[in-house]
Order: structure tokens, then sequence, then C-alpha cells
């Protein structure tokens, strides 16, 4: 029989909770005795018992370990209240007189869990922060997005952050740009402060407790469950597409997410859907009209998606208007939408369950080259199937390849005219292994049952490792004293890098540390205790030891390693800090200048991919005629001998940021950490030719590439933003408020941003 928490034996703790037995048994006890058990008690009546609810098992499981004092992981699918577990700890700071702080991935969602446990504990009791706003700092329960949480831990050593820690969304641990923040920050945080981490399903956490334990050297308990509140089914069907989209559509199995891997792929499908008849009633017609008109622009790709939506088909991708696409998911979440069609991005941070999910493929490339879904990301698609105030279900539905089903279909019929006894299951065999021998050939990859079954039966992502050592984090968390300890990857320079290849997930991984990290906490603690294999963890020391060489070329680090000038480079994150540091000594930075800089140091190439590509036919065209005048006197002349012509005859010239990135990497013992850089001159061009966005999109001929450009112009006008904070100069807040200008005419969103 389950023991609560002060070895109550009883059938059932709930029970025990809301029996009038229970209340005279905590009555009878003494005040320290009770001290935890009553805040237990309060707990359970306020958001329980009082509103007429049961707790799940899985709650009650992570609230025991919660009331005991203890750091617990707890890893469910979304829908199973993993608020309320935040709450119990929440409360027990506020009763015990502590202090805690909540984390969120996303301002956002600071603000709205602001809202919510204000409402919950009284204003006077929730703080809020996020990177430039601050509201009642001397809260004991403060809300605040996860960067505050990593600043907080490095710059001030000596006080704990907070008695306890909550990390909601805590599987963004994986997210590639950010994940280095809750990482780090689980590292550096004191022993004592409890940590509590609420995330969504993920793959090996056992190993990822452990890993918290021996990092922290303090037990990480892990409750999991993969129940989710609306149960999930997978089906494999061998049907077209517009065969299973009829069908849902008949069946009322709407709203459906489609996944495309692709932006043109989600376009070709919403126009294939457009053929089918009308999805949505007269009356979802009619509202569906009356809600877009103030949203779609009348240029650029509003014209085309004014049709699909009225007709109940929505495009959510990045290379759509943020606008559009908040669109699109209200329009989905009061059920006017029948099917979206989507990039697998939606599968991330965007809340937009569906009552069924399609996968027309199970195959993505990924730089030309082709491979199966990896289970974590088919599971990560397909949890989005089933919406817990709606269905009582939800169902991902796999297709097979169209070729495949459409060879064996036309053999089964003609078979079946001529009379003559077949075995489908054969012949079905033989289609699929013609058409996966064929696509080894020429380097495809074809999917099949046995393909569907391997992927629902695989495991979802694992917390691993995104840390990306950078000046920033190295002058932020601080150095060992180099004169007394040398980096071990000092001595490992000179090897090559070892290569990294795709995988699916790391092995469970076992991370060994002789003391805690935050008992000696520097850069180099922190990469040896990173969630990394021990070959992932030389190259993070190598690459550690080749920027400390280059921050002392700069004159930035002494010889202990301690930090005597250059101290933008630790507040500029997003761009390469320390050729902006030099950049700032040799330039004058008039607004022509600054906006040179700020588009080159930007990393956002899609739209520049355009620009390449058109300059790329020119040569080409160029190229070709050139090729055949040269020909007719010498046959012998090769192709590589016009493309050195071309390039002798018209040789780009550089901008004066590139020339200064040159004279940069020229001083600097390790060049290549400081390359990959675009010269793009996107902002500049739209502002020199006085084009405006969608004026700019059509000559450019970007109709599908909007979402793109708005991204762009975006991070150019945060970047802008961010370098006029951490040098005052004014060109740069001239910058940011000409780009915030033309954005907040398409969006009007942009011009209310902080």
């Amino acid at each position: 029989m389950p023991t609560s928490l002060l070895g109550i034996v009883c059938p059932s703790r709930a029970f025990l909770l809301r029996s009038a037995y229970a209340r005279r048994t905590f009555a009878r006890m003494g005040a320290n005795e009770t001290d935890v058990a009553s805040i237990e008690l309060e707990f359970y009546e306020r958001f329980f018992i009082d509103k007429g609810l049961e707790p799940y098992p899985v709650q009650e499981e992570a609230l025991r370990h919660i009331f005991a004092g203890e750091g617990v992981l707890v890893t469910v699918p979304t829908g199973t209240g993993k608020t309320l577990i935040a709450k119990a700890a929440l409360l027990l700071a506020l009763r015990q007189k502590k202090t805690a702080i909540y984390t969120t991935p996303l301002r956002a969602l600071t603000e709205e869990k602001h809202r919510e446990l204000s409402a919950d504990f009284g204003e006077e009791n929730v703080g809020f922060a996020t990177g430039d706003y601050q509201v009642n700092a001397g809260a004991p329960i403060q809300v605040i997005v996860a960067e505050i949480l990593w600043n907080r831990i490095f710059a001030d050593r000596m006080h704990v952050p907070a008695d306890i820690v909550v990390m909601d969304e805590g599987h963004y641990f994986n997210e590639p740009e950010r994940g280095y923040v809750w990482e780090q920050s689980i590292i550096g945080l004191d022993p004592r402060t409890q940590l509590v981490i609420l995330s969504a399903t993920v793959g090996y956490p056992e190993s990822f407790c452990q890993w918290v334990y021996v990092t922290r050297r303090v037990p990480m308990r892990l409750v999991r469950s993969d129940e989710r509140k609306v149960p999930l089914h997978h089906e494999w069907r061998e049907q077209y597409l517009l065969e299973c989209v009829r069908e849902l559509a008949a069946n009322a199995e709407v709203p459906a997410i489609i996944f495309a891997f692709s932006r043109k792929g989600c376009f070709d499908i919403a126009r294939l859907l457009k053929s089918c008849a009308r999805f949505t009633s007269d009356e979802e017609k009619l509202e569906i009209s009356a809600r877009i008109g103030s949203v779609l622009k009348s240029e650029g790709l509003g014209p085309e998606l004014a049709p699909l939506l009225v007709h109940g088909i929505g495009l959510h991708h990045a290379g759509v208007l943020p606008a559009y696409r908040r669109l699109v998911e209200e329009l989905t979440a009061d059920r006017l939408l029948k099917f979206v069609v989507s990039t697998e991005t939606i599968s991330a941070g965007i809340n937009l369950p569906a009552k069924r999910v399609v996968f027309p493929s199970l195959r993505k490339h990924i730089k030309s080259k082709a491979r199966i879904l990896f289970p974590s990301e088919y599971h990560q698609m397909a949890g989005r199937a089933g919406r817990p105030q709606f269905d009582n279900e939800g169902i991902a539905i796999s297709l097979g390849p169209e070729e495949v089903i459409q060879e064996f279909r036309r053999e089964i019929k003609d078979s079946k005219k001529s009379g003559v006894r077949i075995d489908e299951t054969k012949i079905k065999l033989k289609h699929y292994n013609r058409a996966k021998a064929e696509a080894k050939v020429r380097g495809d990859v074809v999917w099949d049952e046995e393909t569907h079954k391997k992927l629902v039966g695989g495991q979802p992502a694992a917390l691993r490792s995104r840390t990306q050592i950078t000046a920033e984090q190295i002058l932020a968390i601080g150095l060992p004293d180099l004169v007394k300890e040398t980096l071990p990857g000092s001595s490992l320079m000179s090897q090559a890098a070892a290569p990294v290849d795709e995988v699916e997930e790391p092995a469970p991984i076992v991370v060994s540390a002789s003391d805690p990290a935050y008992l000696d906490l520097n850069i180099k603690r922190v990469i040896d205790n990173l969630l990394l294999s021990d070959r992932e963890k030389v190259e993070a020391h190598k690459r550690l030891a080749m920027i400390t060489d280059n921050l002392r070329a700069l004159g930035v680090l002494d010889e202990h390693g301690r930090q005597v000038k250059g101290e933008i480079i630790g507040k500029i994150r997003g761009a390469d800090g320390a050729f902006v540091y030099y950049w700032l000594m040799h330039v004058d930075a008039t607004y022509e200048d600054v906006r040179q800089l700020v588009e080159y140091v930007v990393e956002h190439d899609v739209i520049q991919r355009h620009f390449d590509r058109k300059r790329e036919d020119v040569k080409r065209a160029w190229c070709r005629e050139r090729l055949r005048e040269l020909r007719r006197e010498n046959p012998l002349v090769a192709f590589e001998d016009v493309e050195a012509e071309y390039d002798r005859e018209f040789p780009r010239e550089l901008l004066p940021v590139e020339l200064v990135h040159g004279e940069f990497v020229a001083t600097m013992p390790h060049p290549e950490l400081h390359g990959g850089k675009t010269a793009k001159q996107i902002w500049a061009t739209m502002e020199d030719n006085e084009k405006g966005f969608f004026a700019f999109i059509e000559e450019e001929d970007l109709a599908t590439e909007e979402g793109s450009l708005f991204t762009y112009l975006a991070r150019v006008m945060k970047t802008a933003r961010m370098l006029h904070e951490v040098t005052a100069i004014e060109a740069f807040g001239d910058l940011e408020a000409k780009v915030r200008k033309e954005l907040g005419g398409i969006d009007p969103r942009v011009l209310k941003e902080n």
C-alpha cells in the first residue's frame, strides 16, 4: 500500500488528503512536523479538491519528490498537467519564506505564466523579467526567461539565485541556438538549490538524470510517463494523399496537419488540396473571409493565400509572414481550417494540435542527401495528433510512396481483369523491392510499412548538449589562471577535428567529473561537465584554446586569462563579438558603415542565396556563350578556363566591411573561427533604391520567401538594437528605427515590441 510523506499508510494518497481523517491527523501533529505536510495539504485542497479534480498518478509521484525537497525531472506528454507540478514547488517556496525562479524559453510564455501565477499567488508575490523589462524585482517568486537565470548564475558567484528553480519546457535543452543556456545553468547552479525540470517526452531520461547527479552531486529523481491524456494511434495506409484527405474530410476527422519537408512541397500540396471540393461550410467561408481581410495584404503572397484559407487550407512554414502564420494558428484553433500544410518546424514550440496528422512521405532531404526520418523527428510531429479539449484519440497516418502504390495497383487491377489468381502481398513486396533497388542506384531511399513500424517503436529525442563555446561564454564565465594551469585543448589544436556524422541519437552518456562544477566555476570546468561524449569534449576544449588564443591576440586577455579590455565582446550575442570589437576600433562608424557591419554579421543567408543564384545564372550564361566562341577556334578550351576569364573580367568588388574582416582574420592565430560570413546588401538595396517590403518582393520574385525576408530584417533590427545598447553609437539606433518602421507596416506587433 502507498505511504504518504509522513509515513502514513493508506489506500490512496489523494483519498487521505481529502478525508476528514487526514485533517484530524495533521491537527494532532506538532508545528515542526506539520510544516511541509500542511503546505502539501493546502496545495491539494486549493488545486485539486476545491476544484473537484483528481491528480494524475504521474502528478502525485512528482509532487511527492517536490515536497520531499528533492530535485526531479518530469518528462510527460503535453496535456498532463506539468504547470500544476510547478505550482507545488512555488507554493512550497512561498510558505517556507524562500525564493523561487520559474524559467521559460519564450518571452510570450513568460508573460502568460506571470499573469497566471499572479492570479494564483498574488501580484505582490510574483515578479517578472525579460531581457529589457522587469516588474516587482523583490518578489519571492520570479518568472524569467532562461537567459536571465544563466546571467544570474555566472554574474554573481557569491549568491544563490533562488532556493528553488523550476525550468519549464526543459526539452528546449535540445534547441540548437539556445540550448546551452539550460545546460550551463544546470552545471553552474548551486547544489543547495532544489531543481525541478518539466519537459515533454524525451529519450534516455535516465542518462540525463545521471548527468545532473554527477554534475551537481545532488540526486535527480525521474518521473516519466508515456501515457497521453488523449491516446495516440499510428496507422499505415497505402492511399494517395488526395484519397486520404477526402476520406478525412468526409468523416469529419479534421483539423489535420499534413507535413511536408520543404517549403515548395508545402505549396505544391496546398495547391493540390485546392482541387478538392471546398472543405468549409458557407458560414465558415464567410467567417474566414471576414477575419482574413484585416491581416492578408493585397501584395505578395496574400492574394494566393486568401482562396486557400476560405477553402479551409492553411500554410505554415518559415517562408510565410509571421502574421499569416498566427492567422493560420488562430483559424485552426477555432476549427475553421480543416487542413494545415506545414514543414516540421510547427512541431516545435507552436501550440497547434490537430485531430489527425498525415505524413505523405517518411523521407526528407538534407543538403540534397535523402534519408528516412529519425524516430525522434517522427514522434515530435506525430504527437500533434489529438486535442485534449475535443478528441478521444489522435491518429498519425503515414502514407506509402505514391509511385509504388500506382505500380502495384495497376498490376493488381490488370491481373483481376484477366482472371488470374494473385497474391496481392507478393505483388506489393515485388514493387517495393524494385523501388528500393532503383532508389539505391540514384542515392535515394524508399519507405514501406516496416519502416513505419520502426519509427513508431523508436525512441523520442534524447536531451543532448547543444553548447558551442563562444567568446561571450568564455568572458562571462571566466578562465582558470592560465599561468598556473594550461588549457587541455592547447596541446590538441594541431589534431584534425573528429568527423561529426548526422546520427539519430547518441547512446546514453556517462559523465565523469572530480568535483561539482560550482566549487571552481570556470569555462574549463563547464566543458568538463557538458553532456558530451569524450570525443566531443576534446573538440570543445580545442575550440576553447583556439578562442582564448584569438582573444589574447586582440589584447583582451592578460597572461593569467583575465579580461583587461573589450568588455563589449561579452555583451554581444548572436554575432561575432571579437570581430565587431576589432571593427569598432578601426572604423569611424557612419550610418553606411554600421549598415554594412550589421548585415555582414547577421547569420541568415536564405535571401542572399537567391541573389547568389541570380549572379551565378548570369555568369553561367556568359561562360556558355564565350565557350562557344572560343571552341570555334580551339575545341580543347575547357569550361574552367572560361570561368577564370569571367572572374578576371568581372571581379566582385569587396565591401569595406569585408576588407576590415580580412585585416582582422590576418591578425588571428585561428582565423577559421571567424569565417563563414556572407556579404549581404539586402536592406541596403531596399533602402537605397527606396523599395518597400512588397515592392522588393515583387521585383526579386520572392513571394514564397516573404517570411524569410521578414525574419532576416527582424534579425538586422534586433542586432542593430543590441549593438546600439552596448556601444551607444547612434547610427545603430537609426538603423534599428528604420528597419522597425518598415516591418511595422507589415506586422504592427513589431512596433509594440520593446
